[in-house]
């Protein structure tokens, strides 16, 4: 239901997030968060893989991409910010690792686009199951609102039961409440949640529902939620579960992402909404009402307003400056990637080789990327919303999709990149990102807390459930 429709940084996100890069100061900054990176990569992958057993039959995999954000989320604790810690988690740092996240996951996207080629004629043959699953969505409201109500959230439920709280759920609440309301206060609330503990918690929780008996190739499809990172911890720990699967998982759970992000948006508007309202007020039984149409306070008007911000423009978009700091910053990434991968090779010799073709990989992925990127710009300015509002993620998989069905060739070149490689890098960014979010979590009430454990069950077995039965009757 949610989707990351997060265009690219802007020049002045940019500016704001990097800095000057000429000036030693910022220069200084920018190298010790990447000595950070790959210090955290190294422990990480040192760490390695670690099998958990639950239960006979239930065993949760921990990859390293989960011990990548957690050392980098606790080592910015704000009371640790202490020496060189201070510089390295300086504003700079936090704001260029939240700021170009997304530019950072874009060699990730392009794998998935690779992953789905070859499969695409079985994703099509049952196609139907992938659209059925997105009703499982609705599990955030079904699920997550009774709870909510129950522990006396009241209007903050309507923002944190809505969906993940992603940005789709932000822009809505916006739009209607304003983020100063109890239902923004609810999806800021249920956001901050999702950004810390979302890509953990589903990395936890997809091993579990796996040893219930669990289709891994439903669980794979209920992996596309909308948030790239909590795809990719769901799908990489299914792969890693059932190593002999890893292409099918992946590719599902990339088809998956991409169909969300199409119409994640509609759902949302036109089932999630007015479910929502209806059980509000079945719910609250005369307490509170819900009208059919949200209404921003007059109080509120002027912030929502603002908080939309400028329209961009051709010109503010294709500038020489912004295209150059994408191009680095992707170069960064597939080095962080080709230095995992060769981790990798140290802690297990049997893992996936560095060859020429795997720097050809690398280099298909920089410019799949790069293209899905100007792509991606070009449709921002669109007059067609859901070309607009499409995110450069989904652009970028598109592209590779593309690249790869026009020739095998580039399978086989990405195919060389291993794709757990691909994630550690980005977990490492992640928990630089939301370092400063972690004095807001004392903030947040644990009726919230309660509340995001079962909106993400509600979504991820809703959708589970609804792809085993489709399944089942395709008898595929």
């Amino acid at each position: 239901m949610s989707q990351n429709s997060t265009p690219a940084p802007r020049p002045d996100a940019a500016s704001r997030a990097a800095g000057p890069l000429g000036r030693g100061g910022a220069a200084m900054d920018m190298a010790l968060l990447i000595v950070l990176v790959v210090l955290t990569i190294a422990a990480a992958e040192g760490i390695g893989l670690r099998m958990l057993p639950i239960t006979p039959s239930i065993t949760i995999t921990v990859l390293p991409l989960v011990f990548a954000v957690l050392i980098t989320m606790i080592l910015g604790i704000p009371v640790w910010r202490k020496g060189i810690l201070r510089r390295v988690y300086s504003p700079r740092n936090v704001g260029f690792s939240g700021a170009f996240l997304i530019i950072i996951m874009l060699p990730l996207m392009a794998r998935y686009g690779a992953d789905v080629a070859p499969r695409l004629g079985e994703i099509l043959s049952i196609g139907w199951v992938f659209l059925l699953q997105e009703l499982g969505n609705l599990g955030t409201v079904l699920l997550g609102l009774p709870i909510a109500l129950m522990l006396g959230l009241r209007r903050h439920a309507i923002g944190s039961t809505l969906g993940l709280g992603r940005e789709g759920e932000l822009a809505y609440i916006s739009e209607k409440y304003s983020l100063n309301s109890d239902p923004g206060r609810g999806v800021l609330s249920m956001y901050l949640m999702g950004t810390l503990f979302g890509a953990l918690f589903f990395s936890l929780v997809a091993p579990i529902l796996l040893g219930t008996g669990l289709d891994v190739r439903a669980l794979a499809i209920a992996s596309g939620l909308g948030s790239a990172s909590m795809m990719t911890a769901s799908s990489s720990t299914l792969a890693a579960q059932v190593p002999d699967m890893q292409d099918t998982i992946v590719s599902y759970a990339a088809a998956s992402q991409l169909l969300t992000s199409f119409i994640g948006t509609y759902t949302m508007v036109f089932l999630a909404v007015p479910l929502q309202r209806f059980l509000y007020n079945l719910f609250m039984r005369g307490k509170d009402h819900l009208p059919k149409t949200g209404a921003i306070p007059a109080a509120d008007v002027t912030d929502a307003a603002a908080q939309k911000g400028a329209t961009p423009t051709a010109a503010t978009l294709f500038t020489g400056q912004r295209y150059i700091t994408f191009v680095a910053v992707l170069l960064l990434s597939l080095a962080l990637v080709l230095f995992t991968q060769q981790m990798k090779l140290w802690v297990n010799p049997e893992s996936t080789p560095i060859t020429a073709l795997t720097l050809g990989g690398l280099a298909t992925l920089w410019l799949f990327a790069l293209i899905g990127i100007v792509i991606g710009d070009l449709m921002t300015i669109s007059r067609v919303p859901v070309l607009r509002d499409f995110p450069v993620l989904g652009w970028v998989s598109l592209v590779s999709l593309a690249g790869c069905l026009a020739w095998s060739g580039f399978v086989d070149a990405i195919g060389a990149v291993d794709f757990l490689s691909l994630t550690t890098p980005i977990l490492a960014f992640a928990g630089v990102s939301v370092a400063d979010r972690l004095v807001d979590l004392s903030k947040t009430s644990w009726k919230i807390a309660i509340t995001a454990v079962f909106v993400f069950l509600g979504t991820y077995v809703g959708s589970a459930l609804l792809a085993q039965f489709g399944l089942s009757v395709s008898g595929a």
